[in-house]
């Protein structure tokens, strides 16, 4: 399957969500062969081997996805490998994660910012707090909405944001409105 992903003969290989839906069919067994895909020559197959990481999380693949993340040049890859850290990662991964959510690719920054909320330690929200302050509006209102999940330290730093004139303002509003229709809704039948 993960040789299918890189291109041969063909001018295209296998698509990636293909292969990343038939991988997680696959049970623990498929470990080793997934893991081994990470070191794969074509950034393609790291991004499908990286990516069902995350999905079905592989026991035992933080060290690996470790090592990659610190090697990855194919943005794409990279994206891949910080979610996935969010899923098999720890506490030990915070500094990383906080540092690759100030990623110049977005892509990259937005997976970090969902990797640090997926943590959902209380370190977390020291991490994500900055980044409402984030010139690029994506980043800064995923940062906001992570905030809101981290619970109640996470949205008195956004009420904290809201006092101020500063760009975190629009991002904390957005996020703490967000929060209260989401939470409006539950008690709809």
């Amino acid at each position: 399957m993960l040789r299918a992903v890189a291109p041969r003969r063909r001018p295209r290989g296998l698509p990636s969500w293909v292969a990343v839906e038939s991988l997680c069919a696959f049970d623990h067994a498929a470990a080793p062969v997934i893991e081994e895909a990470t070191l794969h020559p074509d950034p393609a197959v790291r991004h499908v081997a990286a990516t069902v990481i995350g999905v079905r999380p592989v026991p035992g693949a933080a060290p690996v996805v470790r090592e990659r993340l610190a090697q990855e040049t194919d943005p794409r890859a990279l994206t891949a490998f910080v979610g996935a850290l969010g899923w098999v990662g720890g506490a030990q991964d915070l500094a990383v994660l906080s540092e690759l959510a100030r990623h110049r690719d977005e892509s990259v920054a937005l997976a970090a910012v969902e990797s640090l909320e997926r943590l959902g330690l209380p370190a977390s929200v020291a991490a994500l707090g900055p980044l409402i302050e984030n010139t690029r509006p994506r980043l800064a209102e995923r940062a906001a909405v992570a905030l809101t999940e981290l619970g109640p330290a996470g949205r008195e730093r956004l009420l904290g944001a809201l006092d101020g004139d500063t760009p975190a303002v629009h991002p904390a509003h957005y996020a703490l409105q967000l929060s209260a229709m989401r939470g409006a809704g539950r008690g709809v039948a």
